[in-house]
């Protein structure tokens, strides 16, 4: 097995899984990385979208992509996940047709500074598909060098593996209150619970409280699972 497939193997958590994955890219040039999970309909549903849990990029990107909603009019993650195959994010606009809110979205995210990058189609049991998406490379030359097939494999891998780690779950027992919600989403956004506090004007202890209640009811034991979780039920938009 290749060594970096084997990594991947005997991760026990999704956070050792997201340790992994940030460290490959990174030692690939590229310090920037989004996972986006497709939202599945419920029964009768007919919910679309992505929602994403990233790391690395810059804080305008972010705030552009992530708290003004832009990311909403993104084309790449559902044009790349129809096409099946890895592409530079410039590459996408070559072959769409792009609508005046996408045509806005692209230039909203250059005055940004998000630059290029590379989108890999990830795809699981049941309809659990995404993308992993990496970007702001340490040096633009990295996109011609970068071995796109072999890093479009370690996300498949990486992609099946957190499948297998956070097995698909049927809906809460006991539902997130508001409050709940509302401090997930900012762990999600990788807030400590010291700043979620100043956010939320709480107390840290009443942050544990919370967050200890979450991981009850997610099934889970640590900040990225619970995250990761989070977003695949949909219960936020990371």
């Amino acid at each position: 097995m290749h060594p970096e497939l084997n990594e991947i193997a005997k991760t026990e958590s999704p956070a050792e899984l997201w340790r992994v994955v940030r460290h490959y890219f990174k030692d690939h040039g590229f310090r920037g990385l989004a996972y986006f999970v497709a939202n599945r309909a419920g029964p009768g549903g007919s919910r679309k979208g992505f929602n994403v849990v990233h790391h690395g990029f810059s804080r305008e990107v972010t705030r552009a992509y992530i708290d003004e909603g832009w990311g909403e009019k993104d084309p790449g993650p559902p044009f790349v996940l129809a096409r099946g195959i890895a592409m530079r994010w410039f590459e996408i606009w070559d072959v769409i047709e792009p609508d005046d809110e996408q045509r806005e979205f692209y230039q909203r995210m250059h005055q940004a500074g998000l630059g290029n990058g590379l989108m890999f189609p990830v795809y699981g049991p049941g309809g659990r598909n995404g993308n992993i998406s990496v970007g702001r490379m340490a040096d633009p030359a990295v996109l011609d060098t970068a071995p796109a097939e072999e890093m479009h494999i370690f996300a498949q891998s990486a992609h099946m593996r957190l499948c297998q780690l956070l097995p698909d779950k049927p809906a809460l027992e006991k539902p997130l209150s508001a409050r709940e919600l509302e401090i997930l989403d900012w762990v999600a956004r990788g807030k400590s619970n010291s700043v979620i506090a100043d956010i939320l004007e709480l107390s840290g202890a009443t942050v544990d409280t919370y967050l200890r209640r979450i991981y009850d009811k997610l099934d889970v034991s640590d900040r990225t699972s619970a995250a990761v979780r989070g977003v695949g039920m949909g219960l936020i938009a990371a």
